[in-house]
């Protein structure tokens, strides 16, 4: 920090005392923001600082559970970062979109990239932590793309301000809320990706999920990622709406049939006997045939055992 920074910091005085939590990472710039954060304390007790336990990508402060700002607030950004800790000490209504951002039902991300040299970027920083602080199911991540190049790169951010809308919708320069808020409501639900579907499992929304395929007689596009995820809950959240489909609408399966067949042999033994699992509760005849062609090549026990029980729950499913 520049001497000018320090006396910005210990000039400020905040509406209340705000909470940050530092997010735990094993990045290489994580001891970045861990010095940041110790002298800011040794400038001021503006602040109460803390290590997060809430999982994180890369270094950041979280604001809110929904709200990760991963960059140093530093010359330009300094004082929009001030002022967004005033407003979330003190929230009110965002100009007249609140009732709109009450009605929105699926999570979605907002991933805006900044530069510290940029004049439009503190603009957005000031419209949209407020954003995401009246609402809940919008995660915010804000990234300093020069900070982080790689995954600048990765999220083809080539300038700033650069903001992301779930992985796909983007725009660059200065964005109103009322468009960003209109591209969240407006945008088809049923392309939620394996991200935004994991976040509502975890918040016990299981049948959500269930209702709106059923309803749409389609699946999400990211469903079929819940059931190839790494974690065992999320794979086990995910079977209890593949039962419900199973029973309500079969036919609607037959898409997930295909993708879980393509992709079995390229997943680790655990993955692949939940992926059976499901096959059992879904499949049809040539599914079964299927199951009973892989069993020759089963070497592990419990996938050997696996591919029985599928088949047996075919059989009895479809009388056969």
């Amino acid at each position: 920090m520049d001497n000018m920074t320090k006396e910005r910091i210990k000039a400020w005085t905040p509406l209340g005392r705000p909470t940050l939590g530092i997010a735990n990472t094993e990045h290489p710039e994580q001891k970045k923001f861990e010095s940041f954060a110790r002298q800011w304390q040794e400038i001021s007790a503006s602040i109460s600082w803390r290590q997060s336990s809430q999982p994180a990508a890369l270094p950041g402060f979280f604001l809110k559970n929904n709200i990760l700002y991963s960059a140093l607030p530093l010359e330009r950004e300094l004082l929009p970062f001030l002022k967004s800790l005033d407003s979330l000490e003190k929230p009110h209504p965002v100009n007249d979109i609140q009732k709109t951002l009450d009605n929105i039902k699926a999570p979605c991300r907002l991933t805006l990239y900044i530069a510290l040299q940029c004049p439009h970027c503190p603009g957005m920083v000031e419209r949209l932590i407020p954003l995401a602080a009246a609402c809940e199911k919008i995660y915010l991540h804000i990234i300093d793309g020069s900070l982080f190049p790689d995954k600048a790169q990765e999220d083809k951010a080539m300038s700033a301000p650069c903001l992301i809308l779930n992985d796909d919708t983007r725009w660059t320069g200065a964005v109103a809320e009322e468009e960003i808020v209109d591209m969240i409501v407006n945008k088809e639900s049923m392309d939620l990706d394996t991200k935004a579907l994991k976040t509502i499992l975890e918040d016990g929304r299981a049948e959500w999920i269930t209702q709106r395929m059923l309803t749409s007689n389609r699946l999400f596009k990211g469903f079929s990622g819940l059931l190839l995820h790494e974690t065992w809950s999320v794979r086990l959240g995910a079977m209890v709406v593949v039962e419900a489909l199973a029973e309500k609408a079969p036919a609607l399966c037959s898409d997930l049939e295909k993708i879980l067949i393509e992709v079995f042999s390229t997943k680790d033994i655990p993955v692949q006997g939940d992926i059976l699992y499901a096959l059992g509760e879904i499949g049809t005849p040539d599914t079964l045939n299927w199951i009973a062609a892989q069993q020759e090549d089963l070497s592990h026990e419990d996938l050997k055992d696996a591919a029985k029980d599928a088949i047996q729950s075919i059989e009895d499913r479809l009388n056969i």
